[in-house]
C-alpha cells in the first residue's frame, strides 16, 4: 500500500474526526483536531483513496518536538501507516530531540516506539486513573 504524507488541510478535518475513535464521542477532541489543522501542526496519511491516519507535531514540550497525537484508522493498522507518519515527523522536526508519550496500557504503541529507536524517558502518574503515561525520546540528526 502506497502512503503519502502531507500537511492536513481544513478539508481533511471531517476525515480525521471520522477515523479517530475518541473524536466520535468527545467534542474536545474534535476541537483539538480543528486547532491542530489550523495551526499547521497536523499531517495526514493518505492511501490514494482516503485519509487513513494523522499525526500532530508540536513544540510546546519544553521547547522540544513532541508528537501530541498519532491515530491510524482501525482498518489500516499494522500496515506501516504509523511508521510512515512517525518517519515524516522525524524528518521535519525542527529540534534535535523528539518526544512522545502513551499510556502504559497501550502495548502496540510501546512496541512501535521500541522498533523505531525511541528510548524510555520517564513516567507521569495521575493523568489517567490507574494508567500511567510513559514518555519516549529519540535524538535526531539536525
Amino acid at each position: 500500500m502506497a502512503i503519502s504524507i502531507r500537511t492536513a488541510m481544513p478539508a481533511d478535518v471531517n476525515a480525521m474526526i471520522a477515523l479517530d475513535i475518541v473524536a466520535a464521542t468527545q467534542e474536545q477532541r474534535r476541537s483539538e483536531i480543528q486547532s491542530w489543522v489550523t495551526a499547521g501542526s497536523a499531517v495526514i496519511a493518505d492511501d490514494g483513496f482516503c485519509v487513513v491516519g494523522y499525526a500532530v507535531l508540536e513544540y510546546s514540550f519544553f521547547g522540544q518536538g513532541f508528537i501530541a497525537m498519532l491515530q491510524v484508522a482501525p482498518s489500516h493498522r499494522r500496515q506501516g501507516v504509523a511508521t510512515s507518519l512517525l518517519r515524516h515527523l522525524e524528518r521535519t522536526c525542527r529540534t534535535p530531540k523528539l518526544f512522545t508519550s502513551t499510556n502504559e496500557s497501550n502495548a502496540p504503541m510501546q512496541a512501535l516506539m521500541s522498533s523505531l529507536g525511541y528510548e524510555p524517558s520517564g513516567v507521569v502518574y495521575n493523568l489517567d486513573e490507574n494508567d500511567p503515561e510513559l514518555f519516549f525520546f529519540k535524538p535526531l540528526q539536525t
